[in-house]
């Protein structure tokens, strides 16, 4: 049970950070791509690297413990984490195909129809996390309501 609570709070966290880094790069970071007129390419570079470098652990995070949390998970709460889990699949698959192969295009050269692409592209990202933020709420309340049963039942 520890370790069920423990993987679920890490998942939660993990999560919600990323959602709010998406809203985040969705709503002023991408949008403010635009301004930068000199020097975008060496800017991009940079950006690239620097979110590789802070991104990067965070999705590992979530992502192995979305995998435990299918493994360590049991009755209803399995469909809340397997749910979790493939939306999980397709912002990976949304990141690879989409937003590294724009980002690797502007590090190369500015382009407004790249850079629009980037932008549109990222929608379905942060709606996948938003809508996988709201899954593990959704866990996470089943979770509490269930161990407060078992609870009560033990107490009575």
């Amino acid at each position: 049970m520890e370790n069920l609570i423990i993987i679920t709070l890490v998942q939660l966290v993990a999560t919600w950070a990323l959602v709010g880094v998406s809203w985040y790069s969705q709503i002023i970071h991408y949008p403010l791509y635009k301004k930068i007129k000199e020097g975008f390419v060496e800017y991009e570079r940079s950006h690239i690297r620097r979110t590789a470098f802070f991104l990067s652990p965070l999705m590992l995070v979530e992502a192995i413990s979305a995998i435990i949390l299918v493994g360590v998970s049991r009755g209803e709460l399995t469909t809340f984490a397997i749910t979790n889990l493939i939306l999980l699949i397709f912002i990976w698959l949304a990141t690879f195909l989409f937003q590294i192969t724009q980002h690797q295009k502007l590090s190369v050269r500015f382009s407004n129809k790249i850079l629009n692409n980037l932008i549109m592209s990222n929608w379905v990202r942060t709606l996948l996390w938003t809508g996988k933020g709201i899954v593990m709420c959704a866990y996470v309340y089943y979770f509490l309501v269930h161990a407060c049963r078992l609870n009560l039942e033990h107490i009575f």
